[in-house]
């Protein structure tokens, strides 16, 4: 009888233990899930980390050096490409008979042209023989003619009419006296118009010039430096898409005392000027008629004014 109760008293305690640590379990179980923080739970179920996996992978926003390289290239094609334009020119004539002479004519032309700026270049050759007395039998040809003339010249354009220019020239011409005659140029351009066909447009500066005489031809036997008063005029003209006429005068009055002309100031007048017509006979070939007068009042050699005429074929390179 004693051990029945034993038994069964052991079995509720027993019983009451079971309950007891039931409870204890399910409480701590219950704190560690609220210990877990809202924002941890939320990504633990698979669809929350689905989505956390769409958010890793998304496109990134654009970058702002792609956006950078876009408006270059836009900005690149939008630029206003240069306007080049080289020629060659070839011409010459031969006489035969009563007279006996031939010459030559060799020279290059060269603009570029881009917003505000503008460059020309331009080099001439001229050589030519003749037989001076060709009833004598005795006589050969001798040389009757050789010039070189180089000139360039740059404008920069401060708005759409005014501009600042400089400018080199040089001219080898043993028959008007010269070894060597250097100008230096420079100053301000007024554009009058300036359209596609038509551009007219005046200067002024300052220039200087120096001489190296040919003692052979020239009554002149010291070298000469001269400052001038420089006013010019330039003149184009598209006529239509196959004739083009371009004229330039240019005026220099000296400014200083020169001791070998005995020239005092605006005394010694230099006028150069250059008259051409251009006629395209096709994209690269073209015939030109071109004028040259070269005027100087207390000349090196015998005769004020010296003209050139040249009649070639000019080829277009670009």
């Amino acid at each position: 009888m004693t051990r029945v109760c034993l038994r069964r008293a052991s079995a509720k305690l027993s019983l009451l233990l079971i309950v007891v640590a039931f409870s204890t379990w399910a409480g701590h179980a219950g704190a560690q899930e609220e210990a877990i923080p809202d924002s941890v739970a939320a990504d633990v179920p698979a669809s929350a980390t689905e989505a956390a996996g769409e958010a890793t992978f998304a496109a990134p926003p654009a970058d702002d050096r792609d956006t950078a390289s876009e408006a270059a290239e836009a900005a690149a094609e939008e630029e206003v490409k240069a306007e080049i334009d080289w020629s060659l020119n070839l011409g010459g004539a031969v006489n035969t008979g009563n007279t006996k002479s031939w010459n030559l004519y060799a020279g290059s032309d060269f603009q570029l042209v881009k917003t505000d700026h503008r460059l020309t270049m331009g080099a001439l050759f001229n050589y030519g023989r003749a037989d001076v007395a060709p009833a004598d039998p005795t006589t050969s040809y001798s040389t009757v003619a050789k010039q070189f003339f180089f000139d360039s010249r740059y404008d920069y354009f401060l708005s759409d009419m005014d501009a600042i220019w400089g400018a080199l020239g040089y001219r080898w011409d043993p028959f008007a006296g010269f070894t060597a005659q250097l100008l230096v140029n420079g100053g301000y351009l007024r554009a009058f118009i300036k359209t596609d066909k038509h551009y007219f447009a005046g200067r002024i500066g300052y220039s200087y010039t120096y001489e190296n005489y040919d003692t052979s031809t020239s009554i002149f036997t010291e070298n000469s430096n001269i400052h001038g008063l420089l006013a010019a005029l330039d003149y184009e003209n598209r006529l239509n898409e196959h004739v083009e006429f371009l004229a330039s005068i240019v005026t220099i009055y000296n400014l200083n005392n020169i001791d070998v002309q005995n020239a005092s100031p605006f005394q010694d007048i230099r006028i150069y000027l250059t008259a051409a017509l251009l006629s395209k006979l096709n994209d690269k070939l073209a015939f030109e008629a071109r004028f040259l007068m070269l005027y100087d009042r207390i000349p090196a050699a015998l005769e004020k004014t010296d003209t050139t005429t040249i009649f070639s074929l000019v080829y277009t390179i670009m």
